[in-house]
């Protein structure tokens, strides 16, 4: 089934590189599955982008980026993590050089966040540069969020033919560029922001683009921490898939690259993910209704993930239709944690409910007034019952204090009577009225509203 709507990052989908590299980094130092995929997602891309592309569903080819956005709180792990994918110094980490390139992961990397060094970096033919931040918040302030440049970054996200920026200086072109960002950032402040920025850079389609890992224990359900024997799980042999994918890349960053390898589905893997595509299409107007413009790029996102990990873990041939299930799995995930982030977390809080007492039913006007006249009756014949030291009142005395027609007092004295509330002894014009002792008044229509009693009495 699509769509599952699980609270739980899917890491049981993850191909066995990246589900070993995940489990063993996150028990290591105890951060977030969430923010450890992240950092495999992004790593992996920021690698695969420079030496491949991918035929689409719709016949043309398109980057294997994948952009990843990370909220997760402060001195949880996430330092180590992303310097474990990227600036790793162990045996086996991506950082070190390798002996055809002479290159590193961090030499992939911008240092410079902002428009001229960017497109110094994919100024040329086939280049790439990947912009990955340990603290991402400078970012949501910096000159790539500025109105007249942050529409430049979905372009170089879809692979354009080109991309071409005037500037002071003269105009820069890179031809088939690649661009990969990598965000994390805490929840809070990025909530903020997507505040004070009233969504404009999600409309701008920027955020769309990217898969969503929200770890805020805060607001919302996160993954369950993985118990398993660390000892049968290692992160290494995923740092050596990953450094086999700096080999092809050219032999400087500064150097134009080589045509990118053009990687395509078999049969099944076509079919099963135009039957995605076509599933979340029909969904636009319902289940993602509130995230269509992430969800309109769920299809395309899912053939770039799904690509680097047939990158990682098969390297030829075509990519097969479990890649592309796995993919998904992950993509479908993303979405929740779109709606999590985009439309929940900056929803104001709801206003507190004012609970006014509830008003009892007003009765018929019959029964308004046949009250009414049952209690002015019995206050008549209590005050009348205070000169007679029986308390026995004449009947006729009630009847001229009352001022009633016969047909109204006889009616009035005999509810009376019936709920017991008067007694009548004797009978034509020796009749005494007497009150019995007070009590809550119900009649045969039903309680009388409100209950009547005579405490006086």
């Amino acid at each position: 089934m699509y769509n599952q709507l699980s609270p739980a990052c899917p890491i049981e989908q993850l191909p066995s590189p990246f589900y070993e590299a995940v489990l063993h980094l996150s028990q290591r130092f105890d951060a977030p599955v969430e923010v450890v995929v992240a950092d495999a997602f992004a790593s992996t891309s920021t690698l695969s982008q420079r030496s491949h592309k991918v035929m689409g569903i719709n016949g043309h080819p398109m980057p294997t980026t994948v952009n990843t956005l990370s909220l997760v709180p402060t001195a949880v792990g996430k330092g180590e993590s992303y310097r474990e994918f990227f600036q790793s110094s162990g045996d086996a980490g991506v950082d070190e050089p390798t002996q055809a390139t002479g290159i590193t992961m961090d030499d992939l990397l911008l240092q410079d966040v902002s428009l001229s060094p960017l497109m110094s970096a994919l100024a040329g033919h086939a280049k790439s540069v990947s912009i990955q931040l340990e603290d991402g918040y400078s970012f949501l302030h910096g000159p790539l969020m500025k109105p007249d440049v942050i529409s430049k970054l979905p372009q170089a996200w879809s692979g354009p033919p080109s991309l071409k920026v005037g500037r002071h200086h003269g105009s820069k072109v890179a031809i088939d560029p690649c661009l990969a960002i990598g965000l994390r950032i805490q929840p809070e402040l990025f909530y903020d922001f997507l505040r004070r920025d009233k969504s404009r850079s999600r409309h701008l389609g920027l955020w769309p683009r990217f898969l969503t890992f929200c770890h805020d224990p805060q607001r919302f359900p996160t993954t369950p921490a993985q118990v398993v024997g660390s000892c049968l799980m290692s992160h290494l042999p995923l740092m050596e898939r990953l450094n086999t994918l700096l080999l092809p890349g050219g032999t400087s960053p500064e150097a134009d690259g080589s045509p990118r390898k053009l990687l395509v589905m078999d049969i099944h893997a076509q079919a099963h993910l135009r039957e995605i595509a076509y599933w979340v299409k029909g969904q636009l107007s319902t289940r993602f209704h509130d995230i269509q413009d992430a969800a309109g790029r769920a299809a395309e996102n899912t053939l770039r993930l799904a690509s680097n990990f047939h990158l990682v873990c098969q390297g030829e041939g075509p990519i097969s239709r479990e890649m592309i299930e796995r993919a998904w799995a992950f993509v479908d995930w993303s979405l929740t944690q779109f709606r999590n982030v985009f439309v929940h977390a900056i929803q104001p809080p709801p206003k507190p409910l004012k609970v006014k007492p509830m008003k009892l039913p007003k009765p018929p006007m019959h029964r308004q007034r046949l009250n009414a006249d049952m209690q002015f009756m019995l206050e008549c014949i209590a005050t009348l019952s205070r000169h007679h030291p029986t308390g026995k009142v004449p009947q006729r005395e009630v009847a001229l204090l009352t001022g009633f027609s016969l047909k109204r007092f006889c009616k009035t004295l005999g509810w009376l009577i019936t709920v017991r509330f008067v007694d009548v002894e004797g009978g034509d014009e020796n009749a005494r009225v007497f009150l019995l002792a007070p009590r809550h008044l119900n009649t045969p229509y039903g309680s009388m509203q409100p209950p009547l009693t005579l405490p006086h009495l």
